[in-house]
């Protein structure tokens, strides 16, 4: 029989054979890795590269409003006008009518369309009080409670070129009667008669008798009421010349005295 002291003599070997190959074991494994998400790896490589060298973008911006030109729906804009999202000027009421141009910056869609400065026209009130103003003015307008101011539609008449006297020549009738024409066709519009000459005694006296002249043919050989005529004379300017002005001035419209220290002819 084997012995109690060889067996556990045995036993000791086997049990030290056993750790010498555990111990050897675990010097040979390798530890678990640590594994990160791939896209927070590529996320935070294009936030702060470390690894990658990105190149700079630079797209061409004609401009400079800071769109690219090849998304930018207007490449003029001028220099340092604000531009929208897509390179346009900015139109802040949609006006068609850049806010750089516009003199009338928020106009309200109903005065739309808009002219070149931006200002639209806006519909007249339609509220029953206007109306109502309005057609009382007109009331009294037709019934002569109150006066509607005079408008004269000629635009101009011609002027009078006389030779150094006061003379009218045959041309010069001719004149005065088609001014006079007009002056019936247009009995709300006068007539201003301007002579010319202040530079001495003797011009202004000449200046009065040329105007006197016109005045005496318009009112004697046309029909033209004195009433409708304002003289005026001794003005600085051509004295060969007498203007006729349409107008619906009130003024002297009779024929005055010669100035006082004038003598006339």
């Amino acid at each position: 029989m084997i012995s109690k002291k060889i067996l556990l003599v045995i036993g000791l070997v086997a049990s030290l054979s056993l750790t010498s190959k555990a111990q050897s074991t675990s010097k040979n494994r390798t530890e678990p890795l640590w594994w990160i998400n791939p896209n927070d790896y590529i996320y935070s490589e294009l936030s702060t590269p470390q690894h990658m060298k990105l190149p700079k973008v630079s797209l061409p911006d004609s401009d400079g409003d800071g769109i690219p030109d090849q998304f930018d729906l207007e490449p003029n804009t001028p220099a340092g006008i604000p531009s929208d999202s897509h390179g346009r000027a900015l139109d802040t009421d949609g006006d068609g009518v850049p806010d750089f141009k516009d003199k009338e910056l928020i106009t309200p869609t109903r005065c739309f369309p808009v002219n070149a400065d931006g200002i639209g026209t806006c519909p007249e009130s339609s509220s029953s009080c206007c109306t109502d103003l309005k057609k009382k003015l007109q009331d009294l307008i037709e019934t002569g409670l109150i006066s509607k101011k005079a408008e004269c539609n000629i635009n101009a008449l011609p002027s009078i070129q006389f030779k150094g006297g006061s003379h009218l020549s045959k041309e010069a009738e001719i004149i005065l009667a088609s001014a006079a024409t007009k002056l019936k066709a247009s009995p709300e519009c006068k007539v201003k008669v301007i002579g010319y000459g202040a530079s001495s005694k003797a011009a202004q006296q000449l200046s009065y008798d040329k105007v006197s002249a016109v005045i005496k043919y318009l009112v004697e050989k046309n029909g033209i009421s004195e009433s409708r005529v304002i003289f005026v004379y001794g003005q600085d300017g051509d004295v060969n010349t007498v203007d006729l002005q349409p107008t619906t001035e009130v003024g002297p419209n009779s024929v005055p005295a010669p100035h006082p220290n004038l003598k006339r002819k």
